[in-house]
């Protein structure tokens, strides 16, 4: 879902992102970037498990974001997700500070 507040765009997530659901996931992300404003937050809040699949989507979305001069930010990350995220060293290029 993606909602436009003041020139922000929002995408929220939900549920896991792994082999299974990864590649609709981007499917669906890029189009959510490509039709949305120059700031996008990606919010994570509802994702419980992120596997290699699911942190390729996120990488691959947030080159995608860049080279469409999108400036994208992950939050709202639990546990697990921010877990591969601390342990892969991906968190700059995911926009989290």
């Amino acid at each position: 879902m993606t909602v436009t507040v003041d020139g922000l765009a929002k995408i929220d997530l939900a549920g896991d992102l792994d082999l299974l659901t990864a590649e609709c996931a981007g499917i669906r992300l890029r189009a959510a970037i490509a039709a949305g404003p120059a700031r996008t937050c990606l919010d994570l809040g509802q994702v419980q498990f992120i596997d290699a699949h699911g942190l390729a989507v996120l990488l691959d979305t947030a080159a995608f974001a860049r080279g469409n001069g999108v400036h994208l930010k992950v939050v709202n990350i639990n546990a697990q997700p921010r877990k591969i995220i601390d342990v892969t060293g991906t968190g700059n290029a995911l926009g989290i500070t």
